[in-house]
């Protein structure tokens, strides 16, 4: 995890890694709109501490169980990747 996550920050939504399914099987990209969840109070629960956040998908997204589509959703940090910087082409 990384601590350059935060609201304006443009990721990815991925696997996390550890074989956990994304929840967002097309692995969109979006933008961070604002904390959500457990990230304002650090709170442990069932599915495990961390941060969560609101990304705004640049376009709508189905979740794994076909539901949707969805503009936004909350998603927890650890299927969070961030975007690569954009370079000066000049």
């Amino acid at each position: 995890m990384s601590s350059d996550y935060g609201i304006g920050a443009q990721v990815f939504v991925a696997a996390d890694g550890t074989g956990d399914p994304t929840p967002w099987p097309a692995e969109p990209s979006g933008v961070i709109v604002r904390a959500g969840g457990s990230a304002l109070a650090g709170v442990w629960g069932r599915g495990g501490g961390g941060r969560m956040w609101w990304v705004e998908f640049d376009e709508p997204q189905f979740n794994s169980t076909g539901d949707g589509p969805f503009l936004s959703a909350q998603v927890h940090e650890r299927f969070l990747e961030l975007a690569p910087p954009l370079s000066d082409t000049e």
